[in-house]
């Protein structure tokens, strides 16, 4: 979108812009055509609207300029391709390496190891055991197998093993591919296409927005046009100009216009605080969005876990089964278990992967994983041991035998080799005869068989992926002899017999500190659910280990229940409904049962796709009534992310596709981030409740005024001095409010919801209307009818005023004025808390106690400067007078200590009434 047609939309648009702006044209009507000298008021109006909605364009363009950082530290590396090139007037194919966006649908690509996929390519060659990273497009964390063979018909070309997608990356062996589709024609340029196509979810703070500005609107025009009737039946007779000036006067009074700014800046200034978190806001109407979430949908891989594998357990026998972690000392150097010591061994030297350019690790995220496992056991070792044993023959994992072996030279003894197999524990276990025992084996009976299986389950159901280990020795062989064979028929060697060596079980562990930000959100009444493509089984684990499923809790729950705790694709395939929801009658009676349940009842939704995780959003914002926030990395989650209210993505492993659907980037992957930032988001909310409660405040005794000269009351405020109450000094206050720490701690409270707990309704509206308001209002006028000839002035018209009269007069609207300051200083502090006596919460915001000095001293330069008092139209007020107008801020801090004493005790009161009730019933 262009940059400048952004700035006029926030400029222009909106409801409560265009408000703003009809008061702008109010009185530069008056001022043009009834010749009025007030042409300060709509020049300053327009100035804060414009400043307003610049700093909010701002905010969103240093948001979209980080966001193309991100995207230029993550460009994607050089691409060989070969092309055809003349030299000497013949066609010769070169080798060449080009900017990926070069490529062009045709062209022969060749990729390695490590390699990020630069477009949709079609294989047309590719080493044994071939695997990519499709995480990025299917959430899966396992790799997947590729192959030249040419699929069925009725495969989907994303499911095929002989194409790979632009975004995922090779992990293990070579390939060479024909480059079908770039850009935008791509599977995932497709799926971004789809998400521009889609409507974003309207922001809380947007409808909070809207639903204030209507009620704003509504009693503003009500006032105004209450006093346009009013001056037409008055008993005072006054000409149409003013007249109008004075319902103008009215229906300005109502208007907060200092709103705007104070929203905008204090996200802003919530923004930065969450960028020193590591949070990208892109949309800084999220940050209060996120703070109303009550439910958050997470992917799995990459988000709640690390998204790289991990070895974390070992099975060997040592005069008995047993299984160690592999953080403990028994899998550490020096070790002193020679079965343990052997495992390591294997796990070295059945390896694929190997150190890159800058020297780490690469290749297939399981062998990366056992690789760094087993160096801990070596430690500097590790490359002399590989040495001393070459590597003389592979037979390449693949998914008919789902093993690989190799075998390697044993440099310390001549004619003599070491096979070693890896794969899944049913195939590997059924190829061996005994069990490594130290240093000498023992048979490989029925009973140590069972106990092996007995191991190998407990490990896969605490969500392991499980390798199993084998070795045998071949002497008496000559050091040249050429292995031969690629299955157990065809080979020259035997291949039945092993011994049995070990299991390794692996996992994608969770991120460090998830478990506690989980618990957090069960603290704070938000909802964890983990939606992923993964297994069920592992899923599940992972989400016992983390928190978001109680230990054996799906044990403990009736079987109605317990089918809706962890639901599958293959369930919701069923009941996916037509259209993007469930509303207009989208699905059948059947189908809104079983999400209703669904909705109440799941905390993990496994083997789910693209337009699961869409529909399972939709369902909670529709069914449930929650606020939902969706955090993701992958092309997978893109949809998701969109569809929700705030869409979290993760900033360094998460794709474009993701970052560009989100309203929030977590530029560390941290998902403790995301629960610092609902609390700010809650804090944001808070604040900006009680700044708005503040602002209102002085609308009644503002408006007052404009009524009470219809009754013959001189002038006790004009339309400046409203306006230099309201954008002076009440504006800055306003913005001050972004820096009030918590009253109380938030996480542990239930979220707001915008529709039904509405940031601005009838309590905001009696508080700062009929009680603060109203408090303010009697001291004004009390502050006001105790000036001195105030009460002479009474059903004179000021145009027949003398200089001494209108003296009189500005000194009365001095001390109103002045009264009215005071007033709004005592509502900024009583509305910093809600129920904690300022006694003891005191003044912490140190902004805040800076606007009461700025304001205090802006009101005494009005009052008591001589260009002020020409401009605003008063006069110096005595030391008497000036502590007189102190009246409404010690009534209100008086008043407001009661009230808050009282709602104390009435809470304390309630509280002991339900511990003895439920101390009674235990």
């Amino acid at each position: 979108e262009d940059i400048f047609l952004m700035l006029l939309k926030q400029v222009f648009g909106g409801l409560f812009n265009i408000m703003l702006w009809i008061c702008v044209a109010c009185e530069l009507t008056l001022a043009v055509i009834f010749e009025k000298d007030d042409t300060v008021t709509p020049l300053i109006l327009s100035m804060v609207i414009v400043a307003s909605g610049t700093l909010q364009w701002w905010t969103e363009l240093q948001a979209e300029s980080m966001m193309e950082s991100l995207q230029n530290m993550q460009r994607t590396e050089l691409v060989c391709v070969y092309r055809n090139t003349f030299q000497g007037g013949r066609k010769v194919v070169q080798e060449q390496w080009i900017e990926p966006g070069d490529l062009v649908p045709g062209e022969l690509v060749v990729l390695e190891a490590g390699d990020k996929i630069p477009a949709d390519i079609r294989i047309v060659f590719c080493t044994e055991g071939a695997e990519v990273d499709n995480a990025a497009l299917t959430g899966e964390s396992l790799p997947e197998a590729r192959t030249v063979e040419v699929e069925g018909e009725g495969v989907a070309v994303h499911e095929a093993h002989n194409v790979c997608f632009f975004g995922t990356t090779v992990l293990k062996g070579k390939m060479k591919g024909i480059v079908f589709a770039t850009g935008d024609d791509t599977f995932l340029g497709q799926i971004n296409e789809t998400m521009t196509q889609c409507a974003r979810t309207r922001s809380t703070l947007e409808m909070q927005i809207e639903h204030f500005v209507h009620v704003i609107a509504y009693v503003a025009m009500a006032v105004g046009l209450l006093s346009l009737v009013a001056n037409l039946m008055s008993p005072v007779k006054r000409p149409i100009d003013l007249i109008l000036e004075n319902a103008a006067t009215a229906f300005f009074a109502q208007v907060p216009e200092g709103l705007l700014p104070t929203v905008t800046i204090s996200l802003m200034i919530a923004s930065t605080r969450m960028v020193r978190r590591k949070v990208l806001v892109r949309k800084i109407d999220a940050i209060e969005t996120l703070g109303c979430v009550s439910v958050l949908c997470s992917d799995k891989t990459g988000t709640l876990t690390s998204g790289c594998m991990t070895a974390t357990d070992i099975v060997t026998h040592a005069d008995g089964f047993a299984t160690c972690r592999c953080t403990e000392n028994e899998w550490a150097a020096p070790v002193q278990n020679a079965s343990v010591l052997s495992l390591a061994q294997c796990g070295i030297l059945n390896n694929s992967s190997k150190p890159n350019r800058e020297g780490v690790m690469a290749g297939s995220p399981t062998e990366v994983a056992i690789m760094e496992a087993c160096t801990r056991v070596f430690g500097d070792d590790r490359m002399q041991y590989q040495e001393q044993n070459p590597q003389v023959f592979e037979i390449p994992f693949n998914s008919e035998t789902k093993w690989m072996l190799t075998i390697h030279a044993d440099g310390l003894r001549p004619g003599a080799f070491r096979m070693v197999l890896k794969g899944a524990p049913e195939r590997v276990l059924a190829m061996c005869t005994r069990v490594l025992n130290e240093s000498s084996t023992v048979e490989l009976s029925d009973q140590r068989r069972g106990e092996i299986n007995t191991h190998l389950h407990k490990l896969m159901s605490g969500g392991r992926r499980v390798l199993c280990f084998a070795e045998m020795r071949l002497d008496g062989y000559a050091d040249d002899f050429v292995f031969e064979g690629s299955s157990p028929e065809k080979c020259n060697f035997p291949m039945e017999g092993f011994t049995w060596v070990g299991l390794i079980g692996l996992e994608d562990p969770p991120k460090e500190g998830v478990k506690d930000a989980i618990a957090v959100l069960d603290d704070a009444s938000c909802k964890t659910v983990m939606v992923t493509g993964d297994h069920p089984t592992t899923a599940q684990a992972i989400a016992t280990r983390i928190g978001i499923l109680k230990e054996n809790e799906l044990a403990n729950l009736p079987e109605e229940i317990r089918e809706y705790t962890v639901v599958t694709g293959h369930q919701l395939a069923a009941y996916v409904p037509e259209g993007d929801g469930f509303e207009n009658g989208a699905c059948s009676e059947e189908q809104m049962e079983f999400w209703r349940k669904t909705v109440q009842h799941a905390r993990v939704f496994a083997r789910v796709s693209p337009v699961h995780k869409r529909v399972i959003v939709r369902a909670y914002q529709q069914i449930g009534g929650a606020i939902v926030a969706m955090t993701g990395d992958g092309v997978n989650d893109a949809p998701a992310l969109k569809a929700a209210e705030v869409g979290v993505a993760m900033g360094i492993r998460g794709t474009e596709v993701a970052k560009e659907a989100a309203d929030i980037v977590l530029l560390d992957d941290k998902f403790t981030s995301v629960v610092e930032a609902m609390g700010q988001g809650r804090l944001c909310s808070e604040n900006l409740k009680k700044s708005i409660m503040y602002t209102l405040c002085s609308k009644i005794p503002q408006v007052m005024p404009t009524f009470a000269e219809l009754v013959g009351v001189p002038t006790a405020l004009t339309v400046t001095q409203v306006l230099l109450i309201d954008i002076g000094t009440d504006i800055w206050t306003a913005i001050a409010y972004a820096f009030q720490p918590a009253e109380a701690s938030l996480m542990s409270q239930k979220p707001r919801h915008p529709l039904r707990e509405r940031m601005v309704d009838w309590t905001v509206l009696m508080y700062s209307y009929f009680y603060i308001g109203m408090i303010q209002m009697a001291a004004c006028w009390f502050v006001f009818f105790n000036m001195p000839h105030i009460l002479d002035l009474m059903h004179k018209q000021a145009s027949l005023y003398t200089f001494e009269e209108t003296k009189w007069n500005y000194a009365g609207m001095a001390a109103y004025y002045w009264t009215l300051v005071l007033g709004q200083l005592g509502a900024a502090m009583v509305t910093t808390t809600t129920r904690t006596s300022l006694f003891s919460y005191g003044l912490p915001n140190k902004w805040l106690n800076v606007c009461f000095v700025m304001e205090v001293l802006l009101a005494a330069a009005v009052i008591y400067t001589g260009p002020c008092q020409r401009l605003f139209k008063t006069e110096p007020l005595t030391a008497v007078q000036a502590l007189m107008g102190c009246s409404g801020l010690m009534a209100i801090l008086l008043v407001e200590e009661i009230r808050k004493a009282c709602t104390r005790w009435g809470d304390n009161r309630r509280d002991a009434k339900a511990a003895l009730l439920l101390l009674q019933e235990s």
